[in-house]
Formats: structure tokens, sequence, C-alpha cells
């Protein structure tokens, strides 16, 4: 694979677990849609910052909640422009876009006709999040609904939603029950506080973890997420890591990424 080729000649002056590629599934880069990227140029700094972590694929996510909602035509544009600007200024990575969707019961309408979850090879796969009301329950029965539907949901940052907290196991149900568990790198160094960090060591530590993602809404998240990503190779190895942020995200992904021509655009059919 010609990425590895590129990243294997800087192995004398790099250590292993910020060598290989990775893809990063959730990331808010897209210009002005959400919280996150505000414009152009934050943009083009987040995509930089990206490759410096060794991220050679990104997933650019957008919000889809209550109460920020963006239009899909106004995504597909943002996205352009994102494509845009990696081709300007000549940057090795490839491009994903999706929808990261807050849970309700009609969700998996809006998969069916916006066509922005991600789609793997014979499955499609819809990056989910939960509202502070949702309990235990709620979110294993979530899950279960989405799968029923053709929906294999990833469930974004769960250390992060109050129920896990409380409940770290569920993580394994809502696993048992289909989902995959995407947990932020950057919560593994403290970026949202104390508990969320004893609640992702919870969720690695018992095997619950499927992917690691950044999560990124400025550029400086990438060092939060390289910082994570080499204390989950120390702690519990580089081949885990491997696993977390390249073989799992490559399969949600329905291929692997090589050059920066080889986007997966949900705009396109």
């Amino acid at each position: 694979m010609a990425l590895f080729n590129f990243w294997h000649k800087k192995k004398e002056e790099t250590k292993e677990e910020e060598l290989f590629p990775k893809v990063d599934l959730h990331a808010h880069i897209l210009p002005d849609v959400d919280d996150g990227s505000k414009d152009e140029a934050m943009t083009l700094e987040m995509m930089e910052a990206a490759l410096k972590a060794y991220v050679v694929h990104i997933n650019a996510t957008a919000h889809h909640r209550n109460s920020l909602s963006p239009e899909v035509e106004v995504i597909g544009k943002a996205f352009a422009k994102t494509k845009e600007l990696r081709d300007k200024n000549l940057l090795p990575l490839s491009l994903s876009c999706s929808f990261e969707t807050e849970f309700y019961p009609e969700v998996e309408e809006l998969f069916k006709t916006c066509r922005v979850s991600l789609t793997g090879k014979g499955q499609k796969y819809a990056l989910v999040e939960f509202t502070a009301d949702v309990n235990r329950q709620s979110a294993v029965a979530a899950v279960f609904q989405l799968s029923l539907s053709g929906f294999r949901p990833v469930i974004v940052h769960p250390e992060r939603f109050y129920f896990v907290q409380s409940h770290p196991e569920v993580a394994g149900e809502m696993q048992s029950r289909g989902a995959l568990i995407m947990p932020n790198a950057t919560s593994f160094v403290g970026h949202y506080g104390i508990t969320a960090m004893d609640t992702a060591e919870k969720i690695i530590k018992d095997g619950f973890a499927d992917a690691l993602a950044s999560d990124a809404h400025r550029p400086d998240y990438y060092e939060q997420y390289l910082a994570g990503c080499k204390y989950v190779a120390k702690k519990y190895g580089n081949s885990l890591l491997y696993e977390l942020t390249w073989k799992t995200p490559c399969k949600i992904l329905g291929y692997e990424p090589e050059s920066e021509h080889d986007d997966f655009d949900p705009f396109e059919n």
C-alpha cells in the first residue's frame, strides 16, 4: 500500500505507535455547518493538524440534532469545498462524510433518505450519540431498533454519556446487540475531565472499544488525539491501537484509503 511506504520511510526517527497511518471516523472539519470548523481557513488548519497526527483519512461529520440540523444540501456543499481545499493544497488525505446523529425514534428514516450514513461491504453504519435524558435500557433498545432497520450503529464518545459513566458495562451490552463502540482518543488524556477519562479506561480495559476517533472541533484537538493514541499503545499495545485506528475504521468505510483521491462521497450517487 502506497501510504504505508510513505510512513515507513520515517521508521528510524519515529516511534512505532506514531508511525502507521490512521483513520479518523469522527471529526467536525466541514466549514460553517455546526460547532466545529468555523470557516475554510480552520478546515485547512484541521486537515494539516490531522496529517501531523498521522491521520490519512478523515470522515467529516456534521451534527444532526433537534437544535442543530443542517440541510443535506448544505453538508454536500461544505464537503465539496473541503475536498477542494484538500486538492488545492496537495494534502495526502482521503475523505468521507456522514452525519453524527442524536438518536430519536424515527432516525432510521433519516439515514434511509439522506444518504449520509457510511457504507461498508454489505453493511450500512450510522454514527449515533445520545441525549442526556437517555438511560441504559433505552440506549440498548435504540441499538436494537437501528440494527433491525439495517443500520449498524457506531456509538460515538460513549464515555461522555452519564448512563455509561454510571454503568460502563452497558457499552458491552450495546456491543452485544450489534453496535460498535467508539470512544474519543482525547478522553484518555483528560480532555473531557476525570469521569470521562476513567470511563474510557474501563471501556477499553474490558474489551468494549471497537475504534477510536478524535471528535475534533478545532486544530488543537489533534495534539490530544495523538497523545491519547500514544497512551493506548503504551498501556494496551500497538496491535490494539492498529485495530482501533486502522483495521476496524477501514472495515466501516468498506475500503482501505490509499490516496488523497480515494474518497467516499455519499452525495455522488
